[in-house]
């Protein structure tokens, strides 16, 4: 399912709960470690101690319901850099995760320096991801059309980004993505400072074409290079609506800013047809009548 589906998923707080009768969108969960069991702290632990204790605590699991994050281990006698059965295994595993739809893959210390460190990055604990491996990323030049009020250490500053491309048929800024990956703080206060006044419109424009209520749209001004994971269709965005799903739109998976395009003209930017095109050549085919 697209993210816009999986967040539609209705979901209690601590003051109400959801019936099960009403949960219309069904998950499973992932369960790839654990910090705290049975009143002890785990977090000291290495990886593969605490890889025993989730199946010593859940056993097999359950299919479609509760299951064990997909894995595999590369032992200390496999580990160096020039051994091409394991850099095939690898490049094996990171393959099978795009094709399963997944951002990309962890790799992390299994036994040296391998505890739980929460909330903190460590080269323990490194991202491999679709659009940080060469020869795999869609690069779109895409026009901010519309933003969010930031929440938390971006309260005050404009974050997510609506992004959309055009269709010069209709005349049309269609809407793609969010974006809020990739800025630093020097840019959202700089546009903070570009997007005021007379670019600010009072309500939506009729040649913008989303379904996302933003809190504010901009009028056309910028190009920014936006690099994504790949495509999928969306019941949201509604770029190239109509040309790879009868009723829903292209949108980008994993959206990142890359720089501002200050030689182009928002009619400049990556085209409806474009991203057609490229939701077509993608690697990851996608039958997009599964998703109705």
């Amino acid at each position: 399912m697209s993210f816009q589906e999986l967040s539609s998923r209705e979901r209690g707080t601590k003051d109400s709960i959801i019936a099960l009768d009403k949960i219309k969108v069904e998950i499973c969960i992932f369960v790839f470690d654990i910090m705290f069991a049975n009143g002890e702290q785990l977090l000291h632990l290495p990886l593969r101690q605490r890889r025993k204790y989730l199946k010593d605590l859940f056993g097999d699991g359950k299919g479609g319901y509760f299951e064990y994050a997909t894995e595999m281990t590369v032992e200390s006698d496999d580990d160096c850099a020039d051994n091409e059965a394991t850099l095939a295994r690898m490049n094996s595993f990171l393959d099978d995760a795009l094709r399963s739809s997944c951002e990309g893959i962890m790799v992390k210390s299994l036994d040296i320096d391998a505890g739980y460190t929460p909330s903190k990055r460590t080269d323990a604990w490194l991202k491999v991801k679709r659009d940080y491996v060469e020869g795999l990323s869609d690069s779109l030049d895409l026009v901010p059309i519309g933003a969010w009020y930031g929440n938390g250490r971006k309260a005050g500053w404009y974050s997510p980004f609506l992004m959309g491309c055009y269709n010069p048929d209709t005349e049309e800024f269609q809407s793609v993505c969010r974006v809020m990956s990739g800025f630093s703080d020097s840019f959202y206060i700089e546009m903070k400072e570009f997007f005021s006044g007379d670019k600010i419109f009072n309500k939506k424009p009729h040649y913008y074409r989303t379904a996302e209520v933003a809190d504010m749209w901009f009028s056309p001004e910028v190009v920014w290079e936006i690099r994504g994971a790949d495509f999928t269709v969306s019941p949201v965005h509604h770029a190239a609506i109509g040309s790879v799903h009868p009723s829903r739109g292209i949108s980008v998976r994993f959206p990142r800013f890359i720089r501002c395009l200050s030689d182009r003209k928002p009619e400049e930017c990556s085209t409806s047809a474009d991203i057609a095109d490229m939701f077509r050549a993608q690697t990851r085919k996608m039958d997009v009548n599964v998703e109705h």
